[in-house]
C-alpha cells in the first residue's frame, strides 16, 4: 500500500512538473483585480500581474467573490484568424473580447455555474480581432474554499489549438461521462443480482458503491448545482457521496475477501455514519477542516480496502482476486494525486480519479462475474451429477421393482404348489396309506405283495414330491436331502444293504426347487436300482459341492447290469429318466458297471452358492 502511495506521489509530482505555470501563450501581459459580485465591468485600479494557472486563494486568502483577468496583446495589421483556448474557469465566468461578449455562464452569482472542468474554445477573426491593441477580459466568480481561479489560456493558430481543445474536452468531459455511464450500468446490474440473491452481499455493497460513486462523479461533469440551491450545498452532498462510496467499497472488500466480522462491520458503519453526519450538520465555518479530515480518512479507508484485497489475492491465489488487485493499482495512484491536488499540496486542478475509477469497476465486475460463472459451473456440474444419481436410483428402483415382482410371482407359485401338495397329501396320500395298511394286514399272496410293493413305491414318490414342494428356493440342498436320506437308508438296511453317506461342502448350496427335485429324483432312482437289481450288500453315496460344481457318486458292490444293458445309450426307462433329468440340471450322467459293482456319477453346475454361516 505504501509503495502505491509513493508511486502516486511521484506520478502527481511528474504530472504537475510537466505543465509549469506560464504567463500565457500569445499574450503580452496578464493581470488580475478583485471586484464585487454585481460588477459588470472591471475595476479601474488594483490590477496585479499573474501567471496561469492561477488560484487566487494563495494571493487573497479566504476571498469569495469576483476576480477580473485582463489579457493584452498586439495584433498585426493583416492578422489571420486566431484560436483562443481556456482550459477552465473556477467556478463561473464570462468572456469579453475588445468590449464584445463572446461567451459565458448563466450563474455568475449563487447558485454559481460549474465551469471548473469545462474547456472553452473560440476562433477569433475581424471585427472582434483588431489590428494593434487587443484586450480579453474574463470575469470569474468563485469561492476560495473550492480553489477559485483561472486555468491556462492560449492564443494561437486554430490548427494548433483545436487538437489541444479536443484532447482537453476528452479528458475533462467525455471520459468522465463514459465512466459515469459505465458505473451506473454496473451498479444497477449488480443491484438487481443482489435483490434476486440476497445472500450475495458483496454484490449489494458493490452496487451501493457504484451508485454512490456516480453521485460523486457528477462533480466532474455537472454544469450547475441542481437540485441544490447553492455551491456549498452541492459540495456537501458531493463529499457525502464520496465518503459513502468509500465506506461501501470497504464493506465490499470485507465481504468479498470473506472477512465480514460483525464487530468490524458495525464499527465501519458507525464511523461512516458519524463522518456523514459531520459533513451534513456542521456549520459553514467548520466545513473546510472537517471536509479535509473526512477526505483523508476516506482515502485511508480506500487504501485499507485495497490492502485487504491484495492480501486476499496473495493468500488465496485466485485468478479473479488477482485481477482485481492489479486493477486497483492505477486508481490508488490517481487517488493519491487527486488528494494532494485537493489539499493544495500540489498545484493544478486536473483530477484523474474519475478516469482511473473505471479500472476499479472493471476489475470488480470481472471478479464478481467470474465468481458467478464459477458458481454456475458448479451448479451445472451438480445438476449433471444429480441427473446421474437420479438415473442410477431409477435403475436401482426398477431393478428392485423387478425383483419384487419376481418374488411375488415365486411366492404365488409357491402358494399354489403348497395348496396342491396339501390336496395330494389329504386326498391321494390318505388313499394310498389306507390301501397299504389294508394289504399289509391281510397277509395276502404274491399278487397282493406286488400290489403292496407298487403302492409303497407310489407313496414314496408322493412323499418326495410333497417334501420337495414344502421347501422354497432359499432352502439349502442339505436340508432337502434329510427326509430322502432317512427313508432310503431305512429301506436299504431293511433289505440287508449297508448304506454309507458322505456329504461335503453342501452348507449354503442351493439349486432351486425345480433343480432340487430333478437331483433328488436321480438319487432316488439310482438307490431304487441298487435295491431292486444289484444284489449288493454295501452302497456308498457321496455328494460334494466344489466351487461351482455339484458331484454325486453312488457305488455298490453288487452284480452290475445283466448282459449289455450298461453299454446301451438309453438303457431302461429308469436310466432314460435319469439322463433326461441330468440334462435338465445342465450336467452329465456316467454309469460304469462291472464285476466289482456299479458306479453312477453325476456332475452338474450349482446355480447359486451362498457361503456357509
Amino acid at each position: 500500500m505504501f509503495g502505491w502511495l509513493l508511486a502516486g506521489l511521484l506520478f502527481a509530482t511528474t504530472a504537475q512538473c510537466a505543465v509549469p505555470p506560464t504567463v500565457g501563450q500569445g499574450f503580452d501581459s496578464i493581470e488580475a483585480a478583485r471586484s464585487d459580485w454585481q460588477a459588470s465591468s472591471p475595476p479601474a485600479d488594483g490590477w496585479t500581474p499573474v501567471s496561469l494557472p492561477d488560484a487566487w486563494a494563495t494571493r487573497w486568502p479566504g476571498y469569495d467573490g469576483v476576480v477580473w483577468y485582463r489579457f493584452r496583446w498586439t495584433g498585426a495589421a493583416a492578422s489571420p484568424p486566431r484560436g483562443l483556448l481556456v482550459e477552465y474557469a473556477n467556478m463561473a465566468a464570462t468572456f469579453i473580447l475588445n468590449g464584445s461578449l463572446i461567451g459565458g455562464d448563466h450563474g455568475l452569482v449563487e447558485p454559481l455555474s460549474r465551469g471548473w472542468n469545462l474547456p472553452r474554445y473560440w476562433v477569433l477573426d475581424a471585427p472582434l480581432l483588431r489590428p494593434g491593441a487587443n484586450e480579453l477580459l474574463i470575469r470569474v466568480s468563485g469561492l476560495a474554499i473550492y480553489q477559485a481561479g483561472l486555468g491556462p489560456v492560449s492564443l494561437g493558430a486554430p490548427e494548433v489549438l483545436r487538437p489541444a481543445y479536443r484532447e482537453s474536452l476528452l479528458m475533462r468531459r467525455t471520459l468522465p461521462l463514459l465512466g459515469i455511464g459505465l458505473t451506473l450500468v454496473m451498479g444497477v446490474l449488480y443491484g438487481m443480482l443482489w435483490l434476486l440473491r440476497g445472500s450475495e452481499r458483496s454484490y449489494g455493497w458493490f452496487s451501493l458503491f457504484s451508485l454512490m460513486w456516480v453521485l460523486y462523479s457528477l462533480n466532474y461533469v455537472a454544469l450547475g448545482t441542481w437540485p441544490f440551491s447553492s455551491t456549498e450545498a452541492f459540495q456537501r452532498a458531493n463529499h457525502v457521496a464520496l465518503v459513502a462510496s468509500i465506506v461501501c467499497f470497504f464493506m465490499f472488500a470485507l465481504h468479498f475477501c470473506e472477512m465480514a466480522r460483525p464487530r468490524v462491520l458495525r464499527a465501519t458503519l458507525l464511523v461512516g455514519a458519524a463522518a456523514l453526519a459531520a459533513l451534513i450538520a456542521l456549520p459553514s465555518r467548520l466545513l473546510e477542516p472537517v471536509r479535509d479530515i473526512t477526505v483523508l480518512a476516506a482515502l485511508l479507508c480506500y487504501f485499507a480496502s485495497c490492502a485487504i484485497i491484495v492480501r486476499h489475492a496473495w493468500v488465496s491465489r485466485r485468478l479473479e482476486v488477482g485481477v482485481l488487485a492489479a486493477c486497483l493499482m492505477l486508481p490508488v495512484a490517481a487517488g493519491a494525486h487527486d488528494t494532494l491536488i485537493f489539499l493544495e499540496w500540489l498545484p493544478g486542478t486536473r483530477y484523474y480519479v474519475s478516469l482511473s475509477s473505471s479500472a476499479t469497476l472493471l476489475g470488480i465486475s470481472f471478479a464478481l462475474t467470474w465468481r458467478m460463472v464459477k458458481g454456475m459451473r458448479l451448479v451445472e456440474h451438480f445438476n449433471a451429477e444429480l441427473q446421474q444419481r437420479i438415473d442410477a436410483a431409477t435403475q436401482r428402483l426398477a431393478e428392485g421393482l423387478g425383483r419384487q415382482h419376481e418374488a411375488e410371482l415365486v411366492q404365488t407359485r409357491l402358494t399354489e404348489r403348497l395348496s396342491l401338495v396339501r390336496d395330494l397329501h389329504d386326498g391321494l396320500g390318505m388313499t394310498l396309506s389306507s390301501h397299504i395298511h389294508t394289504l399289509g394286514n391281510r397277509g395276502a399272496g404274491d399278487d397282493d405283495g406286488v400290489a403292496l410293493w407298487a403302492l409303497k413305491e407310489v407313496n414314496d414318490d408322493l412323499r418326495l414330491i410333497i417334501e420337495s414342494s414344502a421347501f422354497d428356493d432359499t432352502d439349502a440342498l442339505a436340508d432337502r436331502l434329510v427326509p430322502l436320506r432317512h427313508r432310503c437308508t431305512r429301506l436299504l438296511e431293511a433289505a440287508g444293504i449297508e448304506c454309507r453317506w458322505q456329504l461335503l461342502g453342501l452348507q449354503g448350496c442351493r439349486l432351486g426347487s425345480k433343480r432340487d427335485l430333478d437331483f433328488l429324483r436321480v438319487l432316488q432312482e439310482a438307490l431304487a436300482n441298487v435295491l431292486k437289481h444289484s444284489g449288493a450288500t454295501q452302497v456308498e453315496v457321496a455328494i460334494e459341492a466344489v466351487g461351482s460344481q455339484l458331484r454325486l457318486s453312488i457305488h455298490d458292490n453288487g452284480n452290475g447290469f445283466a448282459g449289455d444293458a450298461a453299454s446301451q445309450p438309453s438303457g431302461g426307462m429308469g436310466l432314460q429318466n435319469m439322463r433326461l433329468r441330468a440334462a435338465r440340471l445342465g450336467g452329465t450322467l456316467d454309469i460304469c458297471s462291472g464285476a466289482s459293482g456299479t458306479l453312477l456319477a453325476l456332475h452338474c453346475p450349482i446355480e447359486a452358492s451362498v457361503p456357509a454361516t
